[in-house]
């Protein structure tokens, strides 16, 4: 009976473990789609006022200008997190109709099994993407 019993609680720690590691992975993803959220809204707000006010040709926000600003944003972006390292911005591209989209990727260390992931180099690639819109 002690053998049995024991084996359930390896079983039903090892369980609880694993869903630990993937509610921590999917927190750090969440985090990191909040940047690339307000990332992709900064890089929107980086309008060109020459083609605003003079009405030129194409997009008001010029993919250069909002790169910038989405580069800029991340760098003062209180990331809150310690499991997580690497991020940064895969890329930018406005559409005509001014809609800016940013892919943000990562890597991270989940919970309990991050001194395994940091000892070995592996770690679990995130990649998120937000887009915003100027109006």
């Amino acid at each position: 009976m002690t053998i049995l019993t024991t084996g359930v609680l390896v079983v039903i720690l090892m369980v609880i473990a694993v869903g630990t590691a993937i509610t921590g992975v999917q927190l750090e993803r969440t985090g990191l789609q909040h940047a690339a959220d307000s990332a992709a809204l900064a890089a929107a707000q980086a309008v060109d006022g020459a083609r605003l006010y003079e009405g030129g040709d194409g997009p008001v926000i010029h993919p250069a200008s909002a790169r910038a600003a989405a580069e800029e944003h991340l760098r003062t972006y209180p990331h809150d997190t310690t499991s997580t390292e690497g991020i940064h911005l895969e890329e930018v591209t406005v559409d005509p109709d001014g809609t800016v989209h940013v892919i943000l990727s990562a890597r991270t260390h989940p919970p309990l099994a991050g001194w395994f992931t940091r000892g070995t180099g592996l770690s679990i690639p995130l990649t998120v993407t937000g887009e915003a819109r100027a109006r």
